[in-house]
């Protein structure tokens, strides 16, 4: 027997799939056990629990574990790998050649549809952020996920106050909308009843219990657990009686808590009393009614008659299963009562009903703080669990989805001779197990003949929360229950009766309840409905779902229209930083404003100039792409440019008294390009001699600059420096930059400068990116240079070779693409508050970039090697990693963002059609808008993705999409190719960490 354990960063998968993947993989021939979980600390505990040996893992890890013979592993490895690439293919809706890939945030998923409703169930400490998509895009929420802070719901549910909306959770497992069930929902017919829920189960309770009686429901809008808390001071649950009291579909409300503060209630009471409509209170708590007590007050409030008896099930004397029509006590040798709960209210409610009778029980949600179980869960008195708890869900299913912790109880409990009964729940319905009823059987079936063979008997007592119409099958849930040997009641409340009578104490049958309603008929009554939560109850919903697949499934199941966001975790240590910078005010106009420059900005040509005149640089300052660096950390092409740069500028005669002089530094300094608000392809290296084009934005008073483009091949900005290189520079600083000064001033003189953001605009609808595609912006460029470059003051021969250098240079107006992208980003720098990215910038060994929110700070990363398409003989080791100012295009909005508009450039950066279409679409994922002027014929004309929000980014993982060129490693060595390639990760948390560092400063 042998051990597979392995981990795989960056294959997230909600934990009903992956519960669904472990059986798959435990279920493989030859296989002895097998657990595919997110490495969370519970899970690892489970794993090393099975004698797993688990290396140090991070949350967002996939932990892969198999025991098994050799070929047991193998053919566990094979069902999980198959397994996997259907849970991708039924994932994917993006099959065809023009189709985007699915969204990845709820906010994405509320763009495309429009959906009315949103549902959240990602892991509780990513739930805030998906929430507060659709609070600000104007759609109520319900919040499945658990373990959020109190004080975050508290900030959610202010913000849906003020927004109009309803934030139904956190922790809320049950709502029905229209009809719609959503989470856990039982199947209930219409009718005139309301009702709000404080509480999951309980809300399932008090639903299945009013079917049963011919009593139906409007809706049951959900608030969370800790609604009614002293914290929340039931913010939600006001927001859901006014909607509710303006229904008019709805004649009456019910109210249905666990345990609320006294004074929460009191408040809410004397609220209800002015909404004009009955409300019946569904709270526990001492001296409270129980919540089938409740549930008769409002049945005979509505004109109905309570069941004589609430349907129950019980094993004949041949053990086969009917109806029960009377009671029988057995006294067992234990003397423990054991409550085993997947709801939590129900856990509640048992333990009130049993605690009158036997005392002190102990829990894990014990009902006085000094009750609590130890970490173990066990004693041997009275205990009641509730394991659907937050400390037992976390990266884990919920018990009514997975429960397997739940059954390993029971199978415990049946060899403890203290333990006296069996009390147990089973909750049917839209997103619970979609058959629970064999597993529980088979375990209840064990544990009694376990306490047979011992010599004891243990009656086992189920509370079934369903109805006829569940997806399961009530009846024949019961049946299988009844057979293995298990009493089976309807009420949650006479199910813990019987178990107390089954331990030998004389119970008496609860008599019906009678009306407890807070109603003044001439109370004040809310606004027209559909002004309440955007008319939410009074429409057919359609909703958009992020998190466990299960949930969206069972919408799909109803016939309901839902979108579901493909969400992975967001990048790892960004979760408090991400829910402090977007819950910053300013953000969102910070950003709107930002992206408003962006695309307002001019770009247009207006001269060529020395870099000593133009930028005022002086011998011995050297430019370079990308952020700060220092010579001894200089990769070899920017080391190859500088060394060139020396030798043009006669501060060396040999290449080794070059690098010996910048490796000394005297006299010598080096400064980043975006300093000096100037831009350099690839090493990016200029010197005071070289001449610079020279853009101006009127708009907003501002210039940049950028060298001239030197063509392709062994050129200075890829890092050679041969005599070849250094001839051309000086022809270009003697030739070519006098010939296209003249041109461009004597065109300035007579139309004015050459707008060169509307060349962009043109050659995105002619094939280009704007990157590494730039024929036809260069053939344009072209069109507008040469009637004065021909009559420009110099010999016929040097403006032919001006010309013909200029027409065969397919990158020539890359270097006016450049500026041209600076001046759109520098016109959105500086806003406080903006998570807009402003420059991405590569020197061969770092990546950084700067954020306008932040100042002039960079953050910083080693720079990632391209990937993609080589020349000649060179290959991978060839490669310098990136090097370049030239993502500054895509910075803007147009190069590896645009690839959709230039679907040939694949054939020179690798990839294929679709996936060039795709690199387009996923980038409006992390970008806060459109441009206006920049548009892909290819998506019916839509503007290319512009400005990245770190924020976006930092949410999904999704880093932007860059092409480029590929230089040689070796100084001197020259282009070597061109692929994609992506910023390091790290740039981006650092920058939101300076975002959320710089909230409320």
């Amino acid at each position: 027997m042998a051990d597979h354990v392995e981990l795989r960063t960056g294959a997230y998968l909600d934990s009903v799939t992956l519960m669904q993947v472990s059986r798959t993989v435990a279920a493989a021939p030859g296989v002895d056990a097998a657990q595919v979980a997110m490495a969370t600390e519970l899970n690892l505990d489970v794993i090393r629990g099975m004698g797993f040996d688990v290396p140090q893992a991070a949350p967002n890890d996939l932990v892969i574990a198999i025991r098994g013979e050799d070929d047991g592993i193998a053919a566990g490895q094979s069902a999980l790998e198959a397994a996997l690439a259907q849970n991708r293919s039924a994932a994917s809706t993006s099959g065809g050649l023009g189709e985007a890939p699915p969204p990845r945030t709820l906010g994405g998923a509320l763009r495309l549809s429009g959906a009315d409703l949103a549902l959240v169930s990602v892991p509780g400490e990513h739930a805030v952020t998906e929430a507060l998509d659709a609070i600000r895009a104007g759609v109520s929420v319900m919040v499945f996920s658990d373990n959020v802070p109190v004080e975050d719901e508290v900030a959610l549910k202010d913000a849906a106050a003020e927004a109009g909306v309803l934030v139904m959770g956190p922790d809320c497992g049950t709502a029905v909308v229209g009809g719609v069930a959503l989470g856990f929902a039982n199947v209930v017919r219409p009718g005139p009843v309301g009702i709000v829920a404080a509480s999951g189960t309980g809300a399932q309770q008090v639903m299945c219990l009013l079917d049963a009686a011919g009593v139906g429901i409007s809706h049951c809008l959900g608030v969370g657990g800790r609604d009614l808390s002293s914290a929340v001071a039931a913010r939600s649950t006001r927001q859901a009686l006014a909607a509710l009291a303006a229904d008019p579909a709805t004649e009456s409300v019910v109210v249905v808590s666990k345990p609320p503060a006294a004074e929460v209630l009191a408040d809410l009471q004397a609220y209800a009393a002015g909404l004009g409509k009955p409300v019946h209170w569904a709270t526990l708590g001492a001296g409270r009614p129980d919540l089938t007590a409740a549930v008769e007050a409002v049945v005979v409030a509505s004109g109905h008659s309570v069941p004589e008896r609430w349907p129950s099930w019980r094993p004949d004397t041949d053990g086969a299963p009917t109806l029960d029509t009377g009671t029988t006590n057995a006294v067992p040798q234990g003397h423990s009562l054991r409550g085993l709960f997947c709801g939590g209210t129900l856990a509640d409610e048992a333990m009130l009903v049993a605690g009158a009778v036997l005392g002190d029980i102990r829990s894990n949600i014990p009902l006085r703080p000094d009750l609590s179980l130890g970490p173990d869960l066990r004693d041997t008195g009275h205990v009641v669990i509730d394991f659907g708890d937050d400390a037992l869900t976390q990266g884990r299913a919920h018990p009514m989805i997975d429960p397997t912790l739940r059954l390993e109880r029971i199978a415990t409990e049946a060899a403890d001779p203290t333990c006296g009964v069996l009390l147990l729940d089973l909750v049917l319905g839209h997103g619970a197990h979609a058959d629970p009823a064999p597993e529980l059987a088979d375990a209840i079936r064990s544990a009694r003949e376990v306490a047979a063979a011992a010599g004891r008997a243990l009656p086992v007592v189920v509370s079934l929360t369903a109805t006829q119409g569940d997806p399961q099958g009530m009846a024949r849930s019961a049946d299988l229950l009844v057979s293995a040997g298990a009493e089976v009641l309807l009420s949650n409340a006479e199910a813990t009766r019987r178990a107390l009578r089954l331990l030998g104490h004389d119970v008496a049958e609860a008599e019906h309840a009678t009306h407890d309603t807070a109603y003044a008929p001439g109370g004040l009554r809310a606004t027209d409905s559909a002004e309440l939560l955007g008319g939410l109850l009074s429409r057919d919903i359609t909703v958009a779902a992020v998190g466990v697949s299960l949930f969206a499934d069972a919408l799909r199941a109803q016939a309901v229209s839902v979108i579901e966001a493909a969400w992975q975790p967001p990048l790892s240590g960004t979760a408090l930083g991400l829910s402090r910078v977007i819950a910053d005010p300013r953000r969102d106009a910070a950003n709107a404003e930002a992206l408003r420059r962006m695309l307002a900005a001019g770009a247009d040509l207006v001269d060529v100039r020395p870099a000593s005149e133009a930028l005022g640089l002086e011998r011995g300052t050297f430019l370079h792409a990308g952020p700060p660096i220092t010579f001894d950390r200089a990769s070899g092409p920017l080391r190859g440019a500088l060394v060139g740069a020396m030798l043009l500028e006669g501060l060396a005669t040999t290449a080794e008294e070059a690098e010996a002089k910048l490796e000394k530094g005297d006299g010598i300094t080096l400064e980043p390009c975006h300093h000096r608000d100037a831009v350099g392809p690839m090493a990016g290296v200029i010197s005071p001699s070289m001449w610079l084009y020279e853009l101006r934005d009127e708009v907003h008073d501002n210039t940049s600059w950028c060298s001239l483009n030197e063509g392709l091949g062994k050129v200075l900005r890829y890092g050679a420096y041969g005599p070849e290189v250094i001839d051309r520079l000086h022809w270009m600083n003697t030739v070519l930059g006098p010939i296209l000064q003249q041109a461009v001033r004597v065109r300035v003189d007579r139309e004015g400068g050459i707008d060169v953001k509307a060349i962009i605009a043109q050659m995105l609808q002619m094939g280009d990116e704007g990157h590494n595609r730039n024929r036809a912006g260069s053939l344009m460029l072209l069109r507008e240079l040469l009637p004065t470059m021909i009559t420009a003051d110099a010999s016929s021969s040097d403006i032919a070779e001006a010309v013909r250098f200029s027409g065969a240079n397919e990158h020539f107006f890359l270097n006016l693409g450049m500026p041209a992208c600076k001046l759109s980003t520098l016109a959105a720098h500086g806003i406080p508050g903006s998570s807009v990215v402003t420059t991405m910038a590569r020197n061969g060994t770092d990546f950084g970039i700067r954020v306008s929110g932040t100042g002039d700070a960079w953050f910083t990363g080693p720079a990632n090697t391209p990937e993609g398409l080589f020349l000649g003989s060179y290959g991978p080791d060839d490669a310098n990693p990136d090097i370049g100012d030239s993502a500054i295009t895509e910075t803007a909005g147009i190069g590896g963002f645009a690839m959709a508009a230039a679907p040939a450039i694949v054939r020179f950066v690798g990839g294929d059609v679709p996936f060039a279409l795709r690199a387009t679409q996923t980038m409006y994922e992390i970008t806060v808008g459109e441009h206006t002027a920049y548009q892909v014929p290819i998506l019916e004309f839509r503007g290319t993705p512009t400005g990245i929000d770190v924020v976006a980014v930092a949410r999904t993982g999704i880093l932007p999409q860059i092409n480029t060129g590929m230089a040689g490693r070796v100084a001197g060595t020259g282009q070597v190719g061109a692929g994609l390639v992506t910023p390091p990760e790290q740039c981006f948390t650092q920058a939101l960490a300076a975002l959320a560092e710089a909230v409320g400063h």
